[in-house]
């Protein structure tokens, strides 16, 4: 019988297959975790920017304490996404002034932004920054945990 000699060549690939699937699976996965972590220290540095911006806004047209305590809330809240940011990046072997270049990137867009049409700039920048920070305040830490688990997969 010929399946016997078959099945002995056909041993080794198998094997050889069901082992290097898992290997590259994990892999994809890594690179697919490190790509989204890399995005995430992305959008918080995005949202650093936009806070910073926000806070100093808010304290130069203070005219109550109650003004003044929420820009400092605000510039506090920055901070914190700018910290996490660049955490993140380090993280996934980013250097630190890549997360710093990001943030004075998204600046100066978004000083284009509200220079480019300051009568509209306030809806502008709650739309395409406003919105999507607050959402990230929310989701980043199930976000960061999802991302973690698939970059470290094994």
């Amino acid at each position: 019988m010929r399946t016997k000699p078959i099945a002995k060549h056909l041993v080794l690939p198998v094997i050889c297959c069901g082992l290097l699937a898992p290997a590259q699976a994990s892999q994809d996965s890594r690179d697919k975790g490190r790509a989204g972590l890399d995005n995430l220290s992305q959008e918080m540095c995005t949202c650093a920017a936009y806070f910073s911006l926000l806070s100093s806004i808010i304290e130069n047209s203070a005219k109550s304490e109650m003004r003044a305590d929420a820009g400092k809330r605000i510039k506090s809240t920055g901070q914190a996404m700018l910290s996490q940011g660049i955490n993140v990046a380090r993280y996934i072997g980013i250097d630190e002034k890549v997360a710093t270049k990001r943030v004075q990137l998204a600046l100066q867009e978004m000083v284009e932004t509200i220079n480019n049409d300051p009568a509209n700039s306030l809806k502008a920048m709650h739309t395409k920054y406003g919105l999507p920070c607050d959402a990230l305040l929310q989701e980043a830490p199930q976000r960061f945990i999802a991302l973690l688990k698939q970059f470290e997969a094994d």
